[in-house]
This record gives C-alpha cells, sequence and structure tokens, in this order.
C-alpha cells in the first residue's frame, strides 16, 4: 500500500517515515523468544527449559547467578582489563 504526502507530494511506501522528509527506517526488535526451548542442566538439582531469554535472565538474578566469562588475557600478559579478581 502506498500513500502520497499531502505536503510534499513524495510517495510514502511501508516502511517509510510518514513525515517529511521521507526516509526508511533501519530499526529492528530483538526476539526475546527461544524456539524449542532452551534446557539447562546446572541450575539446580533438576533440568529447566526456558523459553525466553528475560525468563533465563530473571531466574539467574533470582539464584544469583552469573552466565560464565572466560578469561582472555591481553596479547603478552596474563591479566585484562574486562575481567577481575572474584574473590
Amino acid at each position: 500500500m502506498t500513500e502520497v504526502c499531502e505536503k510534499c507530494g513524495a510517495t510514502i511506501h511501508i516502511g517509510d517515515f510518514p513525515f517529511c522528509p521521507h526516509g526508511t527506517s533501519n530499526l529492528t526488535v530483538a526476539d526475546d523468544s527461544i524456539p524449542g526451548g532452551m534446557t539447562v542442566e546446572n541450575m539446580g538439582h533438576e533440568p529447566r527449559t526456558f523459553h525466553s531469554k528475560s525468563e533465563w535472565r530473571r531466574t539467574m538474578k533470582e539464584r544469583g547467578l552469573v552466565h560464565m566469562v572466560r578469561h582472555v588475557p591481553e596479547q603478552g600478559s596474563d591479566k585484562s582489563k574486562h575481567t577481575q579478581r572474584w574473590i
């Protein structure tokens, strides 16, 4: 479906901004769902399946858990500015 702008006469296509100056949006939305689910076996006594990333993050926060952080030192060193001591 196309429309014509009343102010400038430009043809407005689906996805274009409806106001002058017209253009196309490049915004995207990240999907929160996990198709088929993700089963995590080490968050408790029983495996648990999550069907959304937000549900998984909420459960991690409730249990005081953090996603694994892999230490990758900077070249020529055993240290990294991105990781720190846990204790």
